[in-house]
């Protein structure tokens, strides 16, 4: 499926790097084996109940994380409110933000959902996730924020690249699986299923 896409540049560096740095002075403990693929989970398009802030709430500038641009108006970002972590978007240039989902995690809980990044790939594809420092997962939403999709993996994704195959939008994530040991997953249907890429690093 993916063998035929071919990475820019950038992201081969990017993926590379992230490899490279992640694994410098780790030990190599005997190699794990790699799921083949491994399926997301539909997260409710918002929260309920009176504990967490709901979708629409405006979000102050100082409680977000780095802001990701589509363009010139649409973004998103890592926001955070109360003791829970949430994405957040902009319509009209980052002058005001919006909850856009529901919590991503809750702050000193639920450590496999931390996430600490968020990024955008074209007008309606936004995803989330872990990055060193943070916990198993990868959020993904293929309709600008409407809806996302979780996926777990058996280790921490480092980092996720956009790029195209067969002309479709697919999602590259690089899992640290073990100090030194890196698995390459790749999904062409907005993080609904990731598919294990052999051979990647």
């Amino acid at each position: 499926m993916f063998r035929n896409a071919k990475l820019g540049v950038a992201a081969v560096v990017t993926l590379a790097s992230v490899a490279v740095v992640a694994g410098v002075a780790s030990g190599r403990p005997s190699a794990a084996t790699p799921p083949a693929t491994v399926s997301g989970t539909a997260l409710a398009s918002s929260d309920t109940g009176p504990f967490f802030a709901h979708r629409g709430r405006l979000v102050r500038s100082s409680q977000l994380g780095i802001r990701s641009f589509v363009n010139a108006k649409n973004g998103l970002a890592l926001a955070g409110v109360g003791q829970a972590q949430y994405p957040a978007s902009t319509t009209d240039g980052g002058k005001t933000w919006r909850i856009d989902g529901p919590h991503f995690h809750v702050n000193a809980a639920n450590a496999p959902n931390v996430i600490t990044r968020t990024d955008v790939a074209g007008r309606s594809t936004y995803f989330a996730y872990a990055a060193p420092g943070g916990g198993q997962t990868v959020i993904v939403s293929t309709d600008a924020g409407k809806h996302w999709w979780r996926t777990y993996f058996n280790g921490v994704p480092l980092t996720v690249e956009p790029t195209f195959t067969s002309g479709r939008l697919a999602l590259v994530t690089i899992v640290e699986a073990n100090p030194g040991q890196f698995w390459a997953y790749v999904s062409t249907d907005g993080g609904r299923h990731w598919h294990y890429h052999k051979g990647f690093i």
